[in-house]
């Protein structure tokens, strides 16, 4: 059967209302863009909450957690017996061999690549530019003995999807689904991004809820045992998830220098977890048989993963320590259910409304050359909502925000990646936009892609007089590249 994911009270987990109350008013407090957050206590959930417009069936990009998923597919292949931790990379590949490999990469091995200790000191390329993301990792320079030193490289597990796919004839999620994702529940939805060379990217690309995440944490907790059915070797996942090389000096997050083992890091209080890009992760303590599991979008902040772990290590985890018994808390439980009901993707912050804002509505803007390449630009305020209108290099476009609140909409750019890196979407990604004079005379407007990708860009807009300067900075990989810079303009006259 299943894990099931009942729902369960905190004071049944061993926590108090109290405490996971104060967790989500911290998190709600603090504004972190958190998308969703899941409290797992003995495959049972004590608390299940989503920031709108996000919802339990949303399937969700989990970037780098999705590198644990990889690991978990070798590991099983090595119970199958049909790889091994000592193969050698090269040997998998002779199709991509250099003609005269060098000694660093002739000794490179599974085991290097899944504790990202590969031979190079930048490593390997995996641009949407390059066609094909096996040849630029045979290609690049080694410098250095490989399962030596950690040196955190995504290109790394693209040549282990590559193997799987090889050894297996079947991708990696293709491969998991009946091996391990149909018994523990995890949805038939699941699905990747795939490479320009049309792999399924492992390093970043896996789509599912955060239920799917919360089951995948739940079994690696348990040891890879489910219903008394050993579905991971139970030995390999021991291995995986303990550490195996460290990560103190090239792990940029305090909460990542604790360890990494085969595509899992290690985490304080003897834990481990997937960790992916904007807070897509699973915090996991299998002494107390116990799992959090976050999605957002914090790019951007200084400590990606800060707001949540200290969260965990100073409300959550002193109680699952003390190991003790508490009395239900019906009274904190409703304010709980309100707090959740509540919850929203935060807003600008600061005026809905300003006296510039009657006063340059409608009008239009000539921008002097700027490195977003945009021409013209007009603001037209209506109420609590708005609109922006522009032309740069891509065309005309107009993108819609709401005043103090969220507006959802398509982004008006579509060339922007879609299913497979390289290819266009060939629609805009869906975006939460909300607007708000921040100061007299400016206005800050920020947009969140939440879509296939996820990313933000946040602009101000100072209207001084007849001249008008924009400033934008974007948090995103691959995509809002025209949206970074400065710009000035004067307003047109004689309309």
């Amino acid at each position: 059967m299943a894990y099931e994911l009942k729902h369960i009270t905190p004071e049944e987990a061993g926590v108090p209302s109290g405490a996971v109350l104060e967790f989500l008013k911290r998190l709600r407090d603090e504004r972190v863009p958190m998308h969703s957050l899941l409290l797992v206590r003995n495959g049972n959930l004590f608390l299940e909450a989503y920031w709108k417009p996000f919802h339990k069936d949303f399937r969700h990009r989990m970037y780098s957690s999705s590198k644990s998923f990889v690991s978990v597919a070798i590991g099983i292949l090595i119970g199958e017996g049909k790889l091994a931790l000592t193969d050698h990379a090269l040997d998998f590949f002779p199709d991509k061999r250099p003609e005269n490999p060098s000694p660093y990469l002739k000794r490179l091995t599974i085991r290097d690549l899944l504790m990202m200790a590969t031979p190079y000191s930048v490593g390997a390329t995996y641009s949407p530019r390059d066609r094909d993301w096996g040849d630029t990792f045979f290609s690049a320079r080694t410098t250095h003995d490989p399962g030596t030193v950690f040196h955190y490289d995504t290109s790394a597990t693209t040549m282990l999807c590559m193997i799987i796919r090889r050894v297996s004839g079947q991708d990696f999620v293709d491969y998991l689904r009946p091996r391990l994702f149909r018994q523990i529940g995890i949805s038939e939805e699941v699905d990747c991004i795939r490479t320009p060379c049309g792999y399924q990217w492992g390093g970043s690309g896996v789509l599912c809820t955060s239920r799917d995440l919360a089951r995948f944490a739940t079994v690696c907790v348990d040891g890879g045992c489910h219903n008394g059915e050993q579905l991971i070797p139970a030995w390999y996942l021991q291995q995986a998830t303990a550490k195996q090389i460290d990560t103190v000096i090239t792990a940029p997050d305090p909460e990542q220098q604790f360890g990494y083992g085969y595509q899992f890091w290690r985490t304080r209080h003897d834990g481990f977890a997937t960790l992916g890009m904007g807070c897509q992760m699973s915090a996991n303590l299998p002494q107390y048989r116990f799992s959090m599991v976050t999605t957002g979008d914090t790019q951007g902040r200084s400590r990606t993963y800060g707001a949540v772990y200290d969260g965990l290590w100073d409300l959550i985890y002193p109680h699952l320590e003390a190991g003790k018994h508490y009395k239900p808390d019906p009274d904190a439980q409703k304010e709980i259910e309100a707090c959740i009901a509540g919850l929203t993707l935060p807003a600008v912050c600061g005026e809905a409304s300003d006296p510039v804002a009657a006063q340059v509505s409608g009008r239009r803007w000539r921008m002097e050359e700027n490195p977003m390449g945009i021409t013209e630009i007009s603001f037209t305020f209506m109420g609590d909502e708005g609109r922006m209108e522009y032309t740069n290099r891509t065309g005309r476009h107009t993108l819609r925000f709401g005043m103090c609140h969220q507006v959802t909409d398509h982004f008006p750019e579509t060339s922007y990646f879609g299913m497979q890196i390289g290819t266009p979407y060939g629609k805009g990604y869906v975006c939460q936009t909300s607007a708000a004079f921040a100061v007299p005379g400016t206005l800050l407007l920020r947009c969140y892609a939440t879509d296939l990708y996820f990313g933000s860009f946040r602009m101000n807009a100072a209207f001084r007089g007849n001249r008008i300067t924009l400033e934008m900075q974007k948090n995103a990989e691959w995509f809002f590249d025209e949206y970074q810079g400065f710009a000035s303009g004067e307003l047109i006259e004689n309309e």
